[in-house]
């Protein structure tokens, strides 16, 4: 692991930023100083009492304790037309539909924000609290633990809320710039076997190593803030783990806020549905895999990075997206009997919608997101677990050097497959459907449906070529 530098390296770190972006990018630098303001915030969000912990069924009771304090934070940005616009990450498996939904018209209430205007994003930490309802056919909690979880989203709701206004607060003019660099532990973990694809290491699977970087300098220099991305799963500790920890993303966070004192790091997860850590299993593997994505960052930090003008432009929408296949009555009795006590557990709730709806839901509506920064960062936020065939196919289709696909962003309500993973099928098919809670798979037309709509909304927001019709 890489020793922490003191005090004076830091400081020279600081000014040969100053001194390269100064030198560099002085012309750009300076157009993008007088566009934006920027205010950074960050607060615990830790539970501190015992909690359901998120993302593995294999735990069997509440948490036992704290590893790593996880935060929710705040990027606010103002560009030179007024617009305000909030970008919120949290150290938690996801936002729900509902609690991005709560926070959202709190903060258009409050600070006059629009929903377009807010973008919520999530580590995927499987060392944090459940949140909500996600996942519930997962955890046998009881109800008294099911309570002390709808008690802590309520308390989370309203940090949210702080964290967002605290950043509005702290506004002041700055300087943004985007850069790239890459991290190796990523390896696609759906492997081909003659029964069908399972869980492990696929090295010669697809997966994105890249690691997109905004910086916010002061307009006078002096490094703010730095928000960076990864498309991996954040699962390097196991679910034999009862201690609240941000994993990996949570580990590079710290290691960058205390190289630059008083900064604050922001982690956005990427597409990385299918990709896991490697080598997994233990804290000080998290502890290496956040070293070697914050010292990636470092490193690029003092590189050359693209200056990022303004206006930010915004869109929002919700798209549905239909399920295929739905079981009927007969099919979900039959699933009753049977031996896996999650699709029981699934046989029961559909069937309580069933009675109270008279109907299953045929499709879902998934929101999409695009903030485009001028004409020189576009960045897309997709909801749910997105594989990494999303983010390479629209970066192939709209240029990668100035291109940021995020997953896990404002609903975390299922995997969201390419076509080509729901033909080979596995847990990111159709698996996983059985511990959101969803009636079935998505239908075929899930990949074109996306990117036909993720390619109008950047039609909206920056001219360029975007697409070869499906």
């Amino acid at each position: 692991m890489s020793s922490l530098s003191g005090k004076p390296t830091d400081s020279l770190m600081r000014i040969f930023r100053s001194l390269l972006l100064l030198g560099a990018l002085l012309p750009s630098a300076l157009l993008a100083s007088e566009s934006w303001k920027a205010g950074l915030a960050r607060v615990p969000i830790t539970p501190r009492r015992g909690l359901w912990m998120a993302g593995y069924a294999a735990r069997r009771g509440p948490s036992q304790g704290v590893a790593q304090e996880i935060y929710a934070k705040a990027l606010a940005l103002e560009d030179a037309t007024g617009q305000r616009s909030v970008l919120v990450t949290t150290d938690l498996l996801g936002f729900t539909a509902a609690l991005a939904k709560q926070v959202a018209e709190r903060a258009k209430a409050r600070f006059g924000l629009p929903r377009d205007r807010l973008l919520f994003n999530s580590s995927h930490t499987h060392s944090g609290p459940v949140v909500g309802g996600m996942l519930r056919i997962a955890y046998s909690m009881t109800d008294e633990q099911a309570k002390d979880v709808e008690t802590y989203t309520n308390e989370l709701a309203d940090k949210i809320v702080q964290v967002i206004g605290d950043a509005l607060a702290a506004l002041a003019p700055a300087r943004l710039s985007f850069g790239q660099t890459e991290a190796l532990f990523a390896v696609n973990r759906r492997v081909p076997t003659p029964d069908g694809y399972v869980g492990g290491v696929n090295r010669s699977g697809p997966v994105n190593r890249s690691v997109p970087i905004l910086v916010i300098d002061g307009a006078r220099g002096g490094l703010r803030g730095v928000v960076f991305g990864y498309a991996c799963h954040n699962t390097t500790i196991r679910g034999d783990s009862y201690l609240f920890h941000g994993d990996y993303a949570g580990e590079a966070q710290a290691w960058l806020e205390h190289r630059y004192p008083g900064t604050v790091a922001l982690f956005v997860a990427g597409c990385g549905a299918d990709s896991n850590p490697h080598p997994r299993g233990t804290l000080l593997w998290a502890r290496e895999h956040g070293t070697e994505l914050a010292t990636a960052v470092d490193k690029a930090l003092t590189g050359p990075m693209t200056a990022v003008r303004g206006p930010l432009k915004s869109r929002f929408e919700l798209l549905p997206l239909a399920f295929d296949n739905l079981p009927d009555r007969a099919e979900l009795e039959r699933r009753l009997k049977g031996d896996n006590p999650y699709v029981r557990l699934h046989a029961q709730e559909m069937l309580k919608i069933l009675d109270r709806e008279g109907r299953l839901p045929v499709e879902y509506p998934y929101p999409l997101q695009v903030w485009q920064f001028g004409s020189d960062l576009t960045f897309i936020a997709m909801a749910g677990e997105v594989v990494v065939d999303y983010d390479l196919r629209l970066k192939r289709e709209l240029g990668v050097e100035n291109l940021w696909v995020a997953g896990y962003s404002n609903d975390v309500f299922a995997y969201i497959p390419s076509l080509r993973v729901l033909r080979e099928g596995g847990y990111e098919a159709e698996g996983a459907m059985i511990y959101y809670g969803q009636p079935s798979r998505f239908a075929p037309s899930v990949e074109a449906a996306i990117m036909q709509m993720i390619r109008e909304m950047v039609r909206t927001v920056r001219r360029v070529r975007t697409a070869r019709p499906d």
